[in-house]
C-alpha cells in the first residue's frame, strides 16, 4: 500500500514538474533571443515579460528587456513606457551600462538630445572608448548644433573601430552640418556602398550630391534609397529636387506627387517630423512650378512655406522673384 502510494505521488510530482512553467531565467533567455533576432513576436514577448515581472518585480534584466520590447513597438506612448522600464532597470542594477545606450537612443528619437548626452556621458564613464557610445554621443552633439564637437567625438569612435558603419554615417551627417560637404560625401559613400539598409544614409548622400551638382549620382542614390523604403516621403522629395536640377520637370513633378506627406501614413504623427516634411514638400513644389513658369501656383507654395516658417530664407527670396515676374506680366508692369 505504501509503495503504491509512493509511486502515485512520484508520478504526480513528475507530471506537475512537466506542466510547471520553466524557471524565470530560462524564460528571460528565451525572450532575449526573440527580441535580438526577430520582430514578429514582440507583442507575445511583452506579455511574457509582464508575467515574469509579476513573479519577480526586482528583475533588472526583465525591466531592460521590456524596455527594449516597448521601444521596438515604436509609438511615442510606448517609448515613454520604455524609458520608465529602463530607469527601473538602472535603479535595480546601475552596472547595466547598455541600458544607458538604449535610453540615449530613445531620447534622441524624442528630440531630447541633452538627456541623450547625459546618458552617454555616464555610459562612457563605465565603458571608456566604447565606439557605439562615442558614435551616438557624436550624433547627440550634432543634434545639439555642435557639429565640430560631433566630428571630433565620432572620429574617436572610428579610431576605436574603423569598420563601425554607424560611426561613418554619423560622421557624414556631422561633416555636412560643419560645411565639409566633400568629406561628408566620402563617409556616406562608405555606408551606402556597404549596402546598409539605412534610408537616411541614401537621403543624406543623395542630397549632398545634388548640392555638389552631381545629379546623375544623386538620382541613382535616391532611387536606391527608395528600394530600401518606398514610402519615405523625404526620399521622393529629394529625388524630385534632383530631377529638377537636371531639368527633367515631368519626372520631378511625378516624384513630388509620390512624396506628398500624409499624417495617416504613421500611427503616431506626433512622433514624426511631419511639419518639416510638409515644408520641404511645399518648397520643392514652388521651385518646380516656378521653373515651369506657373507663377500663381509657385507663389501659393512659397506662401505655405512661410506659414510654417516666416523667416525661411529660400521661400522669401523665391516669392519675391515670383512677385517680380507677376508684376512684369501686368500691362505697364515693365515688360
Amino acid at each position: 500500500m505504501l509503495a503504491g502510494t509512493r509511486t502515485w505521488v512520484c508520478a504526480a510530482l513528475v507530471a506537475w514538474q512537466a506542466a510547471a512553467p520553466p524557471p524565470v531565467q530560462e524564460r528571460l533567455d528565451r525572450v532575449k533571443a526573440d527580441l535580438y533576432s526577430r520582430t514578429d513576436r514582440v507583442t507575445e514577448n511583452v506579455r511574457e515579460l509582464k508575467q515574469i515581472l509579476a513573479l519577480d518585480p526586482r528583475s533588472a534584466e526583465g525591466h531592460m528587456l521590456l524596455g527594449i520590447a516597448y521601444s521596438t513597438l515604436g509609438s511615442k506612448e510606448l517609448k515613454g513606457e520604455a524609458i520608465g522600464e529602463f530607469r527601473q532597470a538602472l535603479d535595480l542594477n546601475p552596472r547595466l551600462v547598455e541600458v544607458r545606450f538604449y535610453l540615449a537612443h530613445l531620447y534622441l528619437d524624442l528630440g531630447r538630445a541633452v538627456r541623450a548626452r547625459e546618458e552617454l556621458d555616464a555610459a562612457l564613464v563605465q565603458a571608456p572608448g566604447n565606439p557605439e557610445f562615442l558614435a551616438l554621443l557624436g550624433e547627440a552633439e550634432r543634434q545639439l548644433k555642435n557639429p565640430r564637437r560631433a566630428v571630433d567625438v565620432t572620429r574617436q569612435a572610428l579610431q576605436a573601430d574603423s569598420s563601425f558603419g554607424p560611426a561613418h554615417f554619423y560622421l557624414g551627417l556631422a561633416l555636412l552640418d560643419a560645411g565639409q560637404r566633400d568629406e561628408a560625401i566620402k563617409e556616406l559613400e562608405q555606408v551606402v556602398r556597404a549596402g546598409a539598409p539605412v534610408p537616411d544614409a541614401y537621403l543624406a548622400l543623395g542630397s549632398a550630391y545634388v548640392e555638389a551638382g552631381r545629379t546623375e549620382e544623386a538620382i541613382e542614390t535616391l532611387t536606391q534609397g527608395l528600394r530600401v523604403d518606398p514610402a519615405r516621403p523625404e526620399l521622393h522629395i529629394a529625388l524630385a529636387r534632383a530631377y529638377r536640377a537636371k531639368g527633367l520637370l515631368e519626372k520631378a513633378d511625378a516624384q513630388l506627387m509620390l512624396g506628398r506627406p500624409k499624417r495617416a501614413a504613421r500611427s503616431d504623427s506626433s512622433d514624426y517630423p511631419y511639419q518639416q516634411v510638409e515644408l520641404d514638400w511645399e518648397l520643392e513644389r514652388g521651385m518646380i512650378k516656378l521653373q515651369r513658369g506657373q507663377l500663381t501656383a509657385a507663389a501659393e507654395a512659397f506662401k505655405k512655406v512661410l506659414e510654417f516658417e516666416p523667416a525661411h530664407e529660400a521661400a522669401t527670396r523665391e516669392l519675391a522673384e515670383v512677385n517680380r515676374r507677376l508684376r512684369a506680366r501686368k500691362p505697364g508692369g515693365g515688360r
